[in-house]
């Protein structure tokens, strides 16, 4: 699988053949080896290293791939990294950090809206940016059921 590093680096070619700087990419969590949320030991003992890093690790492979591209350019960039996506009708309260954030979920909204806000000044150029959402949590099990019946 290639999709995230083939694309992106179509889009890198694009921006330099237009003189466009800025570039915001959505990665994952899941790529900083250190991010364990507190308290969800059945994700960090179970879910995360069976579905995660073992299933999804193809994925993952062509995430890092994408991120090392995007660092290795002389763009603006900013990579987001949002944890277990869930819908919502709206933004709600979340939180950004630096690399990893202490959290399990992200909602759609709240990821978009942290995107839009990293091309506000240049907090979050050349950085990687977590964004999880604070007010609102689905349950684990609802979640993991209509992912899969999506498929």
């Amino acid at each position: 699988m290639d999709v995230y590093s083939t694309g992106t680096a179509n889009i890198v070619a694009a921006l330099r053949r237009h003189g466009v700087r800025r570039l915001v990419v959505v990665s994952s969590s899941v790529m900083d080896p250190r991010w364990r949320p507190s308290g969800e030991a059945l994700f960090n003992g179970v879910l995360d290293p069976l579905v995660n890093r073992r299933f999804g690790r193809t994925v993952h492979d062509d995430m890092r791939r994408m991120e090392a591209l995007v660092r290795d350019t002389d763009l603006d960039w900013t990579i987001v990294r949002p944890s277990g996506l869930f819908d919502l009708p709206e933004p709600t309260a979340y939180e950004t950090s630096e690399d990893r954030a202490d959290g399990l979920f992200t909602a759609r909204p709240d990821l978009a809206a942290a995107m839009l806000d990293t091309l506000d000044g240049d907090r979050w150029v050349r950085r990687v940016m977590a964004v999880i959402t604070t007010a609102r949590r689905p349950r684990m099990l609802s979640l993991l059921w209509r992912e899969l019946a999506a498929r």
